[in-house]
């Protein structure tokens, strides 16, 4: 590198800090204008223990994604079934995938939910769950392609049945791919 881009680099990561120091002093910095819009859908994980290998136990909130976990994909949250016969759904780091991915149970109905809370979200133990109960979820913050730095995206997610048989659940999702952004609402989110 020469000077000149040094001094360059050296600025824009300078700023690059700035920012980030910024957020995580609760300060207003300005997003970049939304690129993705939000969408409901509809989507099917199956339970870690019991269930064929190839068959997605883990969501990506980042790429809103089901992923299968022995694929070493990266993901924020699993699903499964404990001993007692309990569906759960937990952070990734119940399987030893270390992120700041984490999931909370939402007091409100799932079309209620207008935006993800400032809230810490629950990243060390499962919730159990049952058909009808929304959650909102937070994705990792490392390995993204956030102009501002690692800045999480946010998911809202309802039980909308649990097959103790096929050992899965059917969850509604609407999940918020913009760098950062809260709105949980269908269509271009605002900041």
């Amino acid at each position: 590198m020469t000077r000149i881009s040094l001094s360059r680099f050296r600025l824009g990561a300078l700023f690059g800090a700035a920012a980030l120091a910024a957020a995580a002093c609760g300060e207003d910095i300005t997003l970049p204008d939304p690129v993705f819009e939000n969408n409901i859908d509809t989507i099917t994980l199956y339970a870690l223990r019991g269930t064929e290998i190839q068959l997605s136990s883990a969501f990506d909130i980042v790429n809103d994604a089901t992923v299968r976990t022995d694929l070493s994909q990266p993901f924020d949250f699993v699903f499964d079934i404990d001993p007692e016969g309990t569906p759960q759904l937990g952070a990734a780091t119940l399987v030893g995938v270390t992120n700041a991915a984490g999931l909370i149970v939402s007091e409100e109905p799932f079309d209620q939910v207008l935006s993800a809370p400032e809230v810490e979200y629950e990243s060390s133990e499962p919730f159990p769950i049952v058909e009808g109960m929304t959650l909102i979820g937070q994705s990792r913050g490392e390995d993204q392609a956030c102009s501002l730095g690692p800045l999480p995206r946010y998911g809202k997610f309802l039980v909308l049945s649990i097959d103790a048989t096929a050992r899965s659940v059917t969850l509604q999702t609407l999940v918020n791919r913009n760098c950062g952004y809260r709105g949980l609402q269908p269509g271009l989110p605002e900041a």
